[in-house]
Order: C-alpha cells, then sequence, then structure tokens
C-alpha cells in the first residue's frame, strides 16, 4: 500500500507539476479539502473514490488517508501549494509515525509543487532574490507569542517576509500587529505586496508599501510579500537585489570605512562631537571594545587642535616606542610628522641612575625639555603622565597636548584623573584601568585623519 501527498501548486493548471499530475492519475483514492478538489478532477483515472472535506479539518484528512490505506491501494492526498510548506506532508507523516509496525507498512512519498509564495514571487519579477522566510500568522496551531518571535526576528534581520494565513474573518488584528513590528525596524517606505488568489483567474496584485499597506484588502486568499531594506519597484514588478549593491568590501579601505560604519550604527551617547566620535570610533575599531566609548574624556577640542598643529608638521612625543611604531606611516609621510620617543636615549639611562626615575619618566623629561610644544602621547606608564602632569601644574611647559591612556592596575586611574584636573591644554583621557599603545596610536590616528 502506497500513500503520497501531493503538492498541487497554487490552484492554475498550468502550475501542476508533470509528477504530481501523473502521480494524481494513479490515485486509487483522492483525498483533500473539498475547495481544492476541483483543481485536479480531469487527472483522476475511472473510479478513483474522491474524499473531501472542509476547512480546519487537516487532521482528520490525515486519518482518513491512513484509514483508506489497503495492500494494493494507492492513496493520494492533495495539498494547494507545496505539499510540505503549511499543509498536508507534516500531518500525514505525523499520523502514521504514531502508528508502529502497521505505519512501516505503508510506503510513504510527497510529491513537490510550486509554493504559492513561489508563485507570487515570479508574478512580483524578482522579489525573492535575496534570504527570504515565510511566517504564518495564523495562532489556530501555533501560540502568537511565537509567532511574534519570529516576526521580530524576521523584521530585524532584513528578510524578504512571505505572510501566509495573513488575514481571515475572525483574525483581523494580526497583520497590523505583524505591521508594527516591522515598522519598527523597516523604513516606511518598505515596499509590500498584496497577491490574491495567485495563478487563478479571479488574481490580483496591490502594491504598496509598509506606511500605506491597507490590511483591510487582505484575507485568506491572500499572501502577502514584504521587501527587505534594497527591495524596490521597478513598472509593476518588486527587485530585490542579489547584494551586489551591499556587496561585502574587499579592499583596505573599504573594509575600514565598512567597519567604521557598524561601529558609529551602535554608538550611544549623544554628548560627543563629531570629531570626538572619530576618535572614538577609530578606538573601537582597534580594540574592539565598546567600553572605550564610556570610558572617552575630552577637554579644550582636542581633536580639531590637534589635526591643525599635525598637518603643518608637528611633533608627538610618546612614552613608549609601541606608541610610535602604532601612528600611521600614511599620515606622517603626508604631513611631515616627526616622531619622537627618548625612552632609550643614554641621557635617559643617566637620568634613571642618577635620580632613581623609571626610564619612561626620564624619558618625557627630556622630551618635555627638547620639544615642549608637541603633542605629548602616554599609552604604557603611568609614571609618564605624572611626569607630564608636574610639568603642567608647574608650568614649565604648555604643550600642544596630552593623550592619556596609559594601562594597567598601579597608579593608572589616579595618574589620569590628576592630569584631567589639573590640565589648561587640550586633553583626551582613557578613564579607567584601560588603554594601551594601540589606543594611543589610534588617537593620534584619528586626530590626523578628522576633517571639518
Amino acid at each position: 500500500m502506497k500513500l503520497s501527498v501531493v503538492g498541487i501548486g497554487p490552484g492554475g493548471p498550468d502550475h501542476i507539476l508533470p509528477l504530481a499530475a501523473r502521480v494524481i492519475g494513479e490515485a486509487d483514492t483522492v483525498i483533500g479539502y473539498r475547495y481544492y478538489l476541483q483543481f485536479v478532477e480531469h487527472l483522476l483515472q475511472p473510479g478513483c473514490t474522491v474524499l473531501g472535506n472542509g476547512m480546519m479539518e487537516e487532521e482528520e484528512r490525515a486519518r482518513m488517508a491512513v484509514a483508506a490505506c489497503a495492500p494494493g491501494q494507492h492513496v493520494v492526498v492533495v495539498s494547494s501549494g507545496d505539499a510540505g510548506i503549511y499543509a498536508m506532508a507534516a500531518l500525514v507523516y505525523e499520523h502514521v509515525s504514531t502508528l508502529g509496525a502497521e505505519g512501516e507498512a505503508i510506503e510513504l512519498q510527497t510529491i513537490p509543487g510550486i509554493s504559492a509564495f513561489l508563485a507570487a514571487g515570479a508574478r512580483l519579477g524578482a522579489v525573492l532574490g535575496h534570504d527570504f522566510c515565510c511566517i504564518s500568522l495564523s495562532d489556530l496551531m501555533t501560540p502568537w507569542r511565537m509567532i511574534e518571535r519570529r516576526i521580530e526576528a524576521a523584521a530585524a534581520s532584513d528578510f524578504v517576509t512571505a505572510l501566509y494565513n495573513p488575514r481571515s474573518q475572525r483574525r483581523g488584528w494580526q497583520i497590523e500587529r505583524c505591521r508594527e513590528i516591522f515598522l519598527a525596524h523597516r523604513a516606511p517606505d518598505t515596499q509590500v505586496a498584496i497577491v490574491r488568489q495567485v495563478t487563478r483567474p479571479e488574481e490580483s496584485v496591490t502594491l504598496t508599501t509598509l506606511a500605506t499597506l491597507d490590511t483591510g484588502l487582505v484575507d485568506m486568499f491572500c499572501l502577502v510579500l514584504i521587501g527587505n531594506s534594497e527591495t524596490f519597484r521597478y513598472r509593476d514588478f518588486l527587485v530585490t537585489p542579489r547584494g551586489f549593491r551591499t556587496r561585502k568590501p574587499t579592499t583596505g579601505p573599504a573594509i575600514q570605512q565598512e567597519s567604521f560604519r557598524l561601529i558609529r550604527a551602535r554608538l550611544e551617547r549623544s554628548d560627543l562631537d563629531p570629531a570626538d566620535v572619530e576618535v572614538v570610533t577609530r578606538v573601537i575599531h582597534t580594540t574592539a571594545d565598546f567600553d572605550y566609548e564610556k570610558l572617552y574624556l575630552s577637554q579644550g577640542s582636542p581633536v580639531p587642535h590637534w589635526h591643525a598643529y599635525l598637518a603643518n608638521g608637528g611633533t608627538v612625543v610618546t612614552d613608549v616606542t609601541m606608541v610610535q611604531s602604532g601612528v600611521s606611516q600614511e599620515f606622517v609621510r603626508r604631513y611631515g610628522i616627526e616622531l619622537r620617543c627618548c625612552l632609550n636615549e643614554p641621557d635617559a639611562v643617566a637620568l634613571v641612575e642618577a635620580e632613581g626615575l623609571t626610564r619612561a619618566q626620564a624619558g618625557m623629561r627630556l622630551a618635555m625639555a627638547r620639544h615642549p610644544e608637541a603633542l605629548f602621547v602616554v599609552g604604557n606608564a603611568p609614571t609618564a603622565l605624572g611626569e607630564l602632569s608636574d610639568g603642567l601644574q608647574g608650568g614649565t611647559f604648555r604643550p600642544a597636548g596630552v593623550i592619556a591612556a596609559p594601562v594597567g592596575f598601579v597608579n593608572v586611574v589616579e595618574s589620569k584623573l590628576r592630569l584631567q584636573h589639573i590640565a589648561t591644554v587640550p586633553i583626551v583621557v582613557i578613564r579607567g584601568n584601560k588603554g594601551g599603545s594601540g589606543v594611543a596610536a589610534a588617537i593620534v590616528n584619528a586626530a590626523c585623519a578628522w576633517a571639518r
């Protein structure tokens, strides 16, 4: 005995697959929703038994099909569209799976059909050109809370979305709620199509948008298709590009700019001016750590000031050579920037031995005397930052500014707080224990790159 579940397409006779027509023509018994049986009457062999019932009696049809199975008999259950999509295949297989040895004796097969969303997609031209999903708005078999979670996920993930069972006489609010959720994630002008009775003589297509969607036009004979953020209307078609408009970048500059765009989209602070956003973006790009948005502090509009200074061939003094290495050589060459680090100079070694200073502290003391107008950058040693604060507080030098991003646990936080409270020059401080050479260099690069 054989039991076939056959998809008969959306309704038009030209949309029944030849394989489906042949299997239906071999059937001894055909079972289906009465409305759909009219579409296959011309395929039935003489003497075929036809059993039909009403809407929402799908489980009963599955039981009828199994009960009709007998040795030498071929039973066919027909479903509109594809039998596996919101149709009879799952119910039939579920029921057979509960029968034990009796179910093992039934030869099962599913014959695919053209689904309603594929037919509607073809009618609309190219709306299914990129990732898509289907969601049924009927909560007869699925709790609404689960349906709403799926709608939220589809809307947020920018899927082209086909809505099955969008509205009935007793279910009118679900399509409105679905529209609300999509509008929370998509632009009001997102393209929408209502395709009614697709492939049948009564077929109609309404093109609209999320903002202007009239849900009163929707009923159970409709499929609603919502485009993604790139779907556009061309004549009476909807086209979803295959990603060519937003193809992932492959060159270094393009990858960097796309990374910056993604970072800026996640920033939350509203008190940052565009120059500060440039710095925060580059620091997060260097570290992949969004905490730096909260830790960032600037005083004295530092970035415009530093850009003007560096673009005229300014000097950058760093506490360690790692910071020096992180400054973009492109900017160094373009502007003629002079990079200095006195950490390893003999005079610094002599100071360490004579006065008991750290190497970074000694290097900064030398640099303050030699380059008092420079931009001073600390990405490692809090003792170097403390030396700079001593000079600022004593009025012995007035630099272009100070970048304070030492990292660690001993005297790091205190050194930053001191600078923050005594500085009379432009500064950027990375508050707390975080920082480092890469962060400090990223701030310099942001100042170099900034454009009003």
